[in-house]
C-alpha cells in the first residue's frame, strides 16, 4: 500500500507540475500574442509544450525513483515482520523450553525430597532398633550380673571359693616345708578323712566340715576304690566321704595320694584305724 501511495503522490506532483506548466505558459501565450505573430506564437507555443513534456518526463521519473524507494521500503518491512516472527517464534519457543526446565526441576526436587523422607524414615527406624537392641543388651546384662551376683551369693560356690583358696595355701606351705634343711627326710605317710569338693583323673579336693584342706595329686600308682571296688578318682562322686592316705613330693612339695577309698554320701563311712597309718577298705555295697 505505501508503493501505490508513492506512486499516487508521483503522479500527483506531475500533474500539478504540468498544471503549472499549463498556466504559465497560457499567461506567456497571453502576453506574448499579443506582441507576437502567430508564427511565433506557434513556436513558443510547441516550445512551452515540450518543455512541459520535459517536467512531466522529470515528474516521471521522480516518481519512478519514489515508487522503487516505496518497494525497498516495502521490502525492509517486510524482512523486519519476518525477523519479527522469527524472533517471537525463538522466543516462544524457549518459553516453552523454560517452563519444561522448570517442570523437570519440580520432579526432581519433588524426587529428591521423597528420597531424603524415605532416609529419615529409614534412619529413624535404625534408630529406634538400635535403641531397642541396647535396651535388650542391658537387660540381658542386668540378667547376667544378677546372676553372677546370686551365684557368688551362693553357699557352695563359696566353698568352693574358699576350699581353692585354703587347698593353695596349704600346698603353698608344705612346698616351703618341702625347700627347708631338712626337707630331705624321708617322705612320710599320712591320712586325711573328709568329704570330697572335687574329683578328676588327677586330683581330689579334699574338706572337712566344709572347709577345704588337701588337694590330693592322683598318680598311676595311686590306688582308688569307690564302696570297696577298684576304681578310678574320676568315679569318685563330689560330696563322697574318703579316707587317704599320702605323702608329699619332696621337690614339688605336693601331696600325692597313695591309697583312696571313697563312700558314697548315701552310706557311712567306716572310722580310719589309728594304729597302722593305712587305710582300711571301704564298706562295701
Amino acid at each position: 500500500m505505501k508503493s501505490r501511495a508513492a506512486w499516487l503522490g508521483a503522479g500527483v506532483v506531475a500533474l500539478v507540475v504540468g498544471t503549472t506548466a499549463c498556466q504559465d505558459g497560457d499567461r506567456s501565450r497571453q502576453d506574448t500574442a499579443e506582441k507576437n505573430t502567430p508564427g511565433q506564437q506557434v513556436e513558443q507555443a510547441q516550445l512551452q509544450s515540450e518543455k512541459a513534456f520535459d517536467d512531466a518526463r522529470d515528474a516521471q521519473k521522480e516518481a519512478s525513483s519514489q515508487q522503487r524507494e516505496a518497494a525497498r521500503a516495502q521490502e525492509d518491512v517486510q524482512r523486519k515482520q519476518q525477523e519479527l516472527q522469527e524472533a517471537q517464534a525463538k522466543a516462544q519457543k524457549e518459553a516453552q523450553e523454560a517452563q519444561s526446565s522448570q517442570q523437570q526441576a519440580q520432579a526432581r526436587t519433588q524426587q529428591a525430597q521423597s528420597v531424603a523422607q524415605q532416609a529419615q524414615a529409614s534412619a529413624l527406624a535404625a534408630q529406634r532398633q538400635a535403641q531397642q537392641n541396647f535396651a535388650t543388651q542391658q537387660q540381658q546384662a542386668s540378667n547376667e550380673s544378677a546372676a553372677a551376683n546370686q551365684r557368688i551369693a551362693d553357699p557352695s560356690a563359696q566353698q568352693q571359693q574358699a576350699a581353692n583358696q585354703n587347698a593353695a595355701t596349704q600346698q603353698a606351705a608344705i612346698a616351703q616345708n618341702s625347700q627347708a634343711p631338712n626337707a630331705q627326710a624321708p617322705r612320710q605317710e599320712q591320712q586325711i578323712t573328709g568329704d570330697v569338693l572335687s574329683a578328676s583323673a588327677q586330683e581330689v579336693l579334699v574338706s572337712q566340715r566344709g572347709e577345704p584342706q588337701l588337694r590330693l595329686k592322683v598318680g598311676p600308682t595311686t590306688q582308688v576304690k569307690v564302696d570297696g571296688r577298684a576304681a578310678s578318682a574320676a568315679d569318685i562322686q563330689e560330696g563322697a566321704q574318703v579316707r587317704a592316705s599320702y605323702t608329699t613330693d619332696a621337690s614339688s612339695g605336693e601331696p600325692e595320694a597313695l591309697r583312696i577309698d571313697a563312700t558314697s554320701r548315701a552310706q557311712p563311712a567306716a572310722p580310719a584305724p589309728a594304729e597302722s597309718g593305712e587305710s582300711s577298705p571301704g564298706v562295701p555295697r
